[in-house]
């Protein structure tokens, strides 16, 4: 049974609010992303998304350009048909993340400059800093390996389709 319109407006509403408290975002963006997860057809033309959110086409353009810029959306457009669609980018979840493994490696660099900063001074003044930097290894030892096994499984269920 399909899911009522109220309720995937109430989804939409959720991952709003869980991308503004998350990642910053503003809340159309996070409503935007929601929607195109779970709406029918998977890609919506900007009115349709203006219609469907209770938005204005400027805010849809808006976040629209900043999903794309981010990887997580991206244009579509169909044969015979002048309308720019839009859907969730598959690969931009991943990619996203791998993204944010880079970030980490840079503020790695950060952390070790200040560990050779605080290198003689107390163990107790020195263990927040470390105990950050030594997370921040661990992520960039430990994820590129889980990621690449989720894009393997995710091209091997693919492949199977």
């Amino acid at each position: 049974m399909a899911i009522t319109h109220d309720e995937a407006l109430r989804f939409a509403e959720d991952v709003a609010l869980y991308f503004e408290q998350d990642a910053g975002l503003p809340k159309m963006s996070g409503r935007l992303i929601g929607w195109l997860l779970i709406c029918d057809p998977p890609e919506q033309t900007a009115g349709q998304l203006a219609e469907s959110l209770q938005a204005s086409k400027a805010s849809i353009s808006t976040s629209t350009r900043q999903l794309m810029v981010a990887g997580l959306i991206e244009k579509v457009s169909r044969p015979g048909d002048r309308r720019t669609y839009f859907r969730i980018n598959d690969n931009g979840w991943a990619d996203s993340v791998f993204e944010r493994l880079a970030a980490v490696t840079n503020f790695l660099g950060v952390l070790d400059k200040g560990t050779a900063l605080m290198a003689g001074d107390t163990p107790a003044r020195r263990a927040r800093l470390e105990n950050v930097a030594d997370l921040y290894r661990w992520m960039q030892r430990e994820l590129p390996p889980l990621l690449a096994r989720h894009r393997a499984q995710r091209g091997s269920t693919e492949d199977g389709k």
